[in-house]
């Protein structure tokens, strides 16, 4: 019998939380699915772990391969899915029992394209709330383009997102969805999730947001929030490129959202220069952060934004980066990752 849903799981290198990610998927109380693992060429005992439940679990399949990144992960398994819909789930994540349940339930009732959920962020027992900023409910392509789109990428608000790029908040009708992974840059390492999910959504005519926080992503240590990545500044400005392509491919005039997306994302570029750049003294690493804001398309950002559209903590960030008070910046940025470690103390 042919699943609904193709469950893509890319695994690389996540032993300690493979098993909590796969339960919390095989327990869904909504039951026509199948499971797709795709080992991205992991060195510790996630492959193994993968063949374990292939073999206990006959909707269990495995894909072994070389590593080659998130991108080439999920293309692997959308090219083996079998389902009517896509859902893409990180292997360090889990999902609550129902959220198949809940979201297919408004898949059938509105034939939709895309059903949307909300998510939380957690390190340890410290959780926080990734709301979308759109209200709740079905939206057709007239309210698309009146409600949704113009708050997609930056709500206006306070908020970040009007809807987060993260594919696995997600579940996408595989006939939409799968030309644009097959054909998303493998280069793209920072942002790759946006590169799939806005022009997919632009895509679509149908799309529910269930405002109810079913997915539960894992921040570690190990992951990518915390590694550094000399070519991460290069690697952005070449994503905001891709992402003007695909919205000028759609017609969609998005640079308004575009440039504060460009500049809530350089703040995080720069935060991981700033922290975590250890080849260089900070000296240098200011010089270097400088160089990137010189760059035409972050200057062309933080020129358009308003600085005090970004809410908090950022607004700050922003203006130091506008008065050019780069070393302010570096121990703001120092101080919270000072707390952060302590609440993982505390809480882990």
């Amino acid at each position: 019998m042919r699943p609904v849903i193709s469950v893509i799981v890319p695994v690389y290198n996540t032993e300690k939380y493979l098993r909590a990610c796969l339960e919390s998927i095989i327990d869904q109380t909504f039951r026509e699915y199948e499971i797709i693992l795709v080992d991205d060429g992991s060195t510790d005992s996630s492959g193994s772990i993968c063949d374990e439940y292939s073999s206990r679990y006959s909707f269990i399949s495995v894909i072994h391969k070389e590593n080659g990144g998130i991108a080439s992960a999920r293309k692997a398994g959308i090219e083996k899915a079998a389902g009517k819909y896509i859902s893409y789930i990180d292997s360090d994540d889990s999902i609550d029992p129902d959220m198949y349940e809940n979201m297919m339930d408004k898949a059938d009732q509105y034939d939709a394209d895309v059903i949307i959920c909300e998510m939380t962020s957690e390190t340890g027992k410290y959780s926080v709330l990734q709301k979308n900023a759109v209200e709740s409910g079905y939206y057709d392509k007239k309210r698309l383009q009146s409600e949704f789109y113009p708050r997609m990428l930056f709500s206006g608000e306070e908020r970040t997102f009007g809807i987060s790029p993260s594919l696995c908040n997600k579940i996408f009708r595989r006939s939409l969805l799968k030309d644009i992974i097959m054909n998303t840059e493998e280069s793209i390492s920072f942002g790759e999730d946006a590169l799939c999910s806005f022009p997919c959504l632009l895509d679509a005519e149908k799309v529910y947001v269930l405002n109810k926080a079913f997915y539960h992503y894992r921040m570690v240590n190990s992951s990518s929030t915390h590694s550094y990545d000399k070519e991460l500044m290069c690697k952005f400005i070449l994503l905001i490129e891709l992402l003007d392509r695909e919205f000028k491919k759609r017609d969609f005039d998005g640079k308004w959202q575009l440039a504060h997306y460009t500049a809530r994302f350089s703040l995080e570029c720069i935060r991981k220069e700033l922290l975590f750049n250890r080849e260089l003294p900070l000296k240098k690493r200011i010089t270097e952060t400088e160089r990137y804001l010189e760059q035409p398309r972050v200057a062309e950002a933080f020129q358009a934004v308003s600085y005090d559209a970004f809410g908090g903590a950022n607004n700050i960030k922003m203006k130091l980066i506008g008065q050019k008070r780069l070393f302010l910046l570096y121990l703001l940025f120092s101080g919270k990752e000072f707390i952060l470690r302590l609440q993982n103390r505390a809480f882990g």
